[in-house]
């Protein structure tokens, strides 16, 4: 592969003596959980990056070889005179080159890509005010398109050389400029240590391109690998624009896939469900408006986080905050204008087994769910509630308090004085008006204010109400207040994703009967007998069993199978989802029926997936805990609540 002369590897001369150590306080940021950080920051960067239509990230792991990487020897040469430095330094930094220098003597090197689509690109040209400059040149520096955009400090650009085992990446992005040229703009990075050579003291950071004052080289080339530019054709500019940003070398651990998923799902549930985001993983996983809720379904994926940190509660807690945003008619929404965030918005739900906890959302990426004031709901029933600013103005208050890791609000971050007060009574209005909408909805109800005549024996008389002091001492506990106590709903919120209502675990609830609405939220409907025997239309009995007949003593009734879990997605005027998990293994029969407010009217099914039509139902083969997935049409157009029901045969 030949390249022009002036183009290149190029460690900068330091010239004042200093020495760039291995431990690069950007890359630490993120060397706990890299994954996870990767996953947030790219896709962050590209929400910010947003062009008019949806944005899609694809994301995908492959090889290459060795030998196709840019000036590799001058690479490699890089790597030694750094591992010679590192003997000096520490045993990290020793066994960190040791190992980079073993994978460029490899055949074949794994390379992440990482592509995002309907953006606008990373802005150049590479001089200091542009966006391109901020990611590879500035220090401290973020520059956005807009001010709400979600980066702010300059630090989430370190989060893919945390993934490099050889803290390399390759940047190539088209963009349009304002004279209506598409530009392409290819530049390499390496973040690596201070190191000597030829009697000179380099800098740690270095640069692929134009060796002169490190600049990227502009415009398609032959010379160049296909897999470090954007597009490779110059007549495909136009169509091309936005970024690719490959790691070189890509960390892949076990699991790799899954982990990044969960992170790009727990971090940007809103938007992903608003339909502003798409993202593709090695695809493996695709998550889109469709297939969000049906992501935090997935046992597998559960069992395969459940070893992470905060995992899988922030998993199930994710969960719950995108049923609550998708909304619903056991949502509850809230509007109100703040002085300082102008119109805000609160979406509450509430259900049993639910964490208690106000997740706070900003451009439909998750912030916090521990917001100041907002932490112990001691006497509350069982809520999630999602927060979300609908103004400009709040969103760049807002976005100005938050830390380098965007997980909370702090004024002490604004830059005056007066700033810091905006910031700190903004919070605190925020603050209160949350707590006031979940006393309202979701606070048990003081049922009976009284004074208990039996106990004036053991207390003092509080005197008779005209401010003077009384002769006995005052009752040190003051009136009694009797709570009711609250009340388990059977709908087990934290399982409403999907369209319909599911049953829960709580009193008198079944696993097999389930009433499925129209609006994608989820809850519990059966009746339960006593001791497996008598009930009336559609009771069940606790083991399972069904009632006997229509009424005590009526005639022989259909068994009533246990099926959990059950999902009932509306996907069309007539096609629903059903998808359910067997408690045993055996052959039924799965009925629907449209829920009334007396009784229950059959729906006919005419076509399903999956199974045989017979029995006025869908006859199924099933087995123990294997999970059950069906489309079936109704015989009629109907987007109301639907009960779905198991038989044996």
């Amino acid at each position: 592969m030949t390249f022009l002369a002036n183009i290149g590897w190029q460690h900068p001369v330091d010239e004042s003596d200093q020495w760039d150590g291995f431990n690069e306080p950007g890359i630490e940021h993120f060397a706990g959980s890299p994954i996870q950080h990767l996953a947030r920051e790219v896709n962050q960067n590209a929400l910010d990056a947003g062009d008019t239509d949806i944005v899609v990230v694809k994301i995908r792991l492959h090889e290459v070889e060795v030998s196709s990487i840019p000036h590799l020897a001058e690479l490699k040469a890089n790597l030694i005179s750094c591992h010679e430095a590192s003997l000096q330094e520490s045993e990290k930094a020793r066994i960190f080159f040791e190992a980079a220098q073993a994978e460029l003597n490899k055949h074949k090197i794994s390379v992440l890509e990482i592509s995002d689509y309907n953006t606008l690109g990373i802005r150049g040209p590479s001089e200091n005010g542009t966006p391109f400059f901020a990611f590879m040149k500035a220090k401290g520096q973020s520059r956005k398109g807009n001010d709400t955009a979600t980066g702010s400090y300059g630090i989430g650009k370190f989060a893919p050389y945390a993934v490099s085992k050889i803290r390399t990446i390759f940047i190539s992005t088209v963009y349009q400029e304002d004279s209506g040229v598409y530009t392409q703009l290819t530049q390499g990075k390496s973040i690596l240590m201070s190191h000597d050579r030829d009697g000179k003291r380099k800098q740690g950071v270095g640069f692929w391109g134009i060796r002169e004052k490190c600049q990227p080289v502009s415009g398609v080339s032959p010379d160049f690998p296909k897999w470090i530019q954007r597009t490779n054709s110059k007549a495909d500019l136009p169509a091309s624009k936005g970024s690719k940003l490959t790691v070189l070398g890509f960390d892949a651990a076990k699991n790799w896939q899954a982990h990044l998923a969960v992170s790009v799902a727990e971090n940007f549930f809103g938007a992903i469900s608003d339909g502003k985001l798409i993202v593709v993983v090695d695809d493996t996983y695709t998550l889109d408006q469709t297939t969000i809720y049906g992501f935090f379904e997935n046992d597998t994926i559960r069992g395969l986080i459940k070893n992470l940190k905060d995992e899988p509660e922030q998993f199930d807690n994710s969960k719950n905050y995108l049923a609550a945003h998708i909304g619903g008619i056991e949502v509850i929404t809230e509007e109100t204008e703040q002085r300082e965030l102008g119109l805000c918005q609160v979406k509450i739900l509430i259900g049993e087994n639910l964490p208690k906890k106000v997740c706070a959302l900003r451009n439909g990426m998750f912030i916090t769910d521990s917001l100041n004031r907002l932490k112990i709901f001691s006497d509350f029933k069982d809520f999630v509630a999602v927060f979300h600013c609908q103004s400009t103005k709040g969103n760049e208050l807002l976005r100005s308090m938050e830390p380098p890791r965007h997980d909370d609000f702090e004024p002490a971050r604004l830059a005056t004085k007066e700033e810091k007060k905006r910031g700190k009574k903004a919070l605190e209005d925020l603050s209160a008006w949350l707590k006031e909408m979940l006393k309202k909805h979701a606070k048990d109800p003081v049922s009976e204010v009284t004074v208990i005549d039996e106990l004036k024996d053991f207390f003092g008389d509080e005197g008779d109400g005209d401010g003077g002091k009384g002769t006995e001492e005052i009752n040190p506990y003051g009136e009694v207040v009797i709570r009711a106590k609250p009340i388990r709903t059977r709908v087990k919120a934290s399982e409403k994703l999907g369209d319909g209502y599911e049953s829960g675990d709580g009193e008198g609830g079944d696993s097999g009967t389930v009433a499925s609405g129209g609006d994608g939220l989820v809850g519990r409907t059966g009746a339960v007998g006593g001791n497996g025997l008598g009930g009336g239309n559609g009771a069940r009995s606790r083991n399972g069993l069904g009632g006997k007949g229509d009424g005590e003593g009526g005639g022989s009734q259909k068994v009533m199978v246990d099926i959990n879990n059950v999902r009932a997605i509306l996907s069309g005027t007539k096609t629903r989802k059903i998808a359910f998990t067997p408690v045993s293994s055996g052959k039924i029969v799965l009925h629907v029926k449209e829920a009334g407010a007396d009784s229950d009217y059959d729906v006919a099914i005419v076509k399903s997936g999956q199974g045989i039509l017979g029995k006025g139902g869908v006859v199924l083969d099933v087995q123990a805990g294997t999970r059950i997935n069906i489309d079936i049409e109704l015989n009629q157009e109907f987007s109301g609540a639907l009960k779905v029901v198991a038989h044996e045969i």
